[in-house]
């Protein structure tokens, strides 16, 4: 290549350069003008494409409902009274239109909680909601505390109190400031329907006799009443309950449930007796002929009742011999035929099959296990997957209260056994987890497309889903 020849290849290239360089320029601006517009155009279209939201072209009665299934339940709720971080104050904030909706369903400001007592703002907030609800019926649910400020406490339930006649629910935690209040409502609880009363520690009980405040509520039919230091006698209507959950000596439910012949639903907790021993039974069988679900932390109370249309029996038991001795009387003594059946505590895999094999109209089983019972757990599951007898279970639940290894690969082998026979549901609700593992899950996953009715939870959704199946109070599971 000769000299002229390299010179001109040499400025050729140069004037090649000079024209990339300035296309690439003329690019760069073009490219910033449009990546301009388009993040203009993108602040609009995220400004005005909720306009074609459908939620802005469904109904508003439709929106109500939505927005009443977003309220917490009492166990869900975990902050302070009316806290502005739930629904419905969080709905109010979204948009015009669902604060219009939100603030003319005074349905969904009915439920009062008043948890924490230390929050400044809980007064003006708990007047705004009362004011929201309009007239309707109030779900009242009130912590009261030992530790803390009590003329908080009292300032709040004052003001409250204020609204006595249209509570229809009421959930009390007391504290010994409170008991004075309490009696204060005699008198003035017309619209009660559901009553759960417990305490805050023992101090709370101390000086506290009785409590009578609600023995004449004209309309109280579901009543909860937890005690767990000592036995204070709650005087109540027996005569109109039909739900019933008390925590008291074997004397006290007997004579409750004496008096009581509209009970559908029962829960009997005994404590206290403190060595002093049960009535003879059979001298007078306690006719309960409404009673469809009976739950009883001790077998022996079944030797009591007669209950002809028991539909669910749940029994806490470390007894296996009395437990079968008292289901066997109980059931030919009432000639009732329970589809589901409850136990918990400490019992023997054996003992539930036997009673299985003996009732074969029993379709739903539910088994809970505390921190004691993973070898019973693991044996019921073993039992479950190898055993004929039990192929007329239509639907199976396990419940594990308290953190504990859980061989969820056992309990899957067992549904896969179980899925050719008639069982149509099954749940695994662990209370303090474990989930399962990855590769259990997916086997799991698998069943549940297959069209098994599977649950398997953990934690706060776990308890719900124990709280429901159990048809416990809304607000709590002992």
């Amino acid at each position: 290549m000769s000299s002229l020849e390299f010179f001109l290849m040499v400025s050729d290239t140069g004037a090649r350069l000079e024209y990339l360089d300035s296309e690439i320029f003329r690019l760069r601006d073009r490219l910033d003008q449009l990546q301009g517009q388009r993040m203009q155009l993108s602040e609009y279209h995220s400004e005005h494409v909720p306009i074609l939201s459908p939620l802005r072209r469904m109904p508003p009665e439709v929106l109500v409902q939505i927005f009443l299934r977003t309220l917490p339940s009492f166990q869900e709720s975990n902050g302070d009274a009316s806290d502005a971080r739930e629904s419905p104050w969080t709905l109010a904030q979204v948009s015009g239109r669902w604060r219009e909706i939100a603030l003319s369903t005074p349905s969904l400001w009915s439920t009062v909680r008043v948890i924490h007592h230390d929050h400044p703002i809980h007064s003006r907030m708990l007047s705004t909601q009362l004011q929201r609800c309009g007239t309707r019926n109030l779900d009242v649910q009130f912590h009261g505390y030992e530790d803390g400020d009590s003329t908080q406490q009292l300032k709040l339930f004052d003001l409250l109190s204020k609204h006595s006649a249209r509570w229809e629910t009421l959930y009390i935690q007391l504290s010994s400031t409170l008991i004075p209040r309490l009696a204060q409502l005699r008198g003035r609880l017309p619209s009660l329907r559901r009553l759960w009363l417990q305490w805050d520690s023992e101090q709370s009980q101390v000086g506290v006799d009785s409590i009578t405040c609600f023995k004449t509520v004209p309309s109280l039919v579901d009543v909860g009443v937890n005690n767990e230091s000592r036995f204070i006698p709650i005087y109540v209507p027996a005569h109109q309950l039909t739900s019933y959950d008390l925590h008291g000596p074997c004397k006290m439910h007997l004579h409750v449930l004496k008096l009581a012949p509209n009970i559908v639903d029962a829960r009997v907790v005994t404590a206290f007796d403190d060595g002093e021993p049960w009535p003879e039974p059979g001298v007078q069988t306690i006719d309960l002929l409404r009673l469809q679900r009976l739950h009883v932390s001790d077998e022996s109370m079944l030797d009591y009742l007669r209950v002809p249309h028991l539909a669910e029996l749940g029994v806490r038991t470390d007894e296996d011999s009395t437990l079968v001795d008292s289901l066997d009387a109980l059931l030919l003594r009432s000639a009732c035929v329970p589809q589901k059946l409850h136990l918990g505590e400490i019992f023997s895999a054996a003992t539930t099959l036997g009673i299985l094999k003996k009732y074969p109209f029993i379709t739903t089983i539910a088994l809970t296990f505390s921190e004691d019972g993973i070898d019973a757990m693991d044996a019921h599951m073993t039992m479950l997957t190898n055993v004929p007898e039990s192929q007329h279970l239509r639907e199976i639940c396990f419940e594990v209260m308290e953190s504990m290894p859980i061989d969820y690969p056992l309990f899957l082998r067992m549904l896969k056994a179980r899925r050719q026979s008639s069982l149509r549901a099954a749940s695994f609700l662990a209370v303090e987890g474990p989930d399962p593992d990855p590769v259990t899950r997916a086997g799991l996953d698998e069943l549940r497309d297959g069209g098994l009715d599977l649950r398997v939870e953990s934690g706060l959704e776990a308890q719900r889903w124990i709280n429901e199946l159990e048809n416990a109070s809304q607000w709590y599971t002992r």
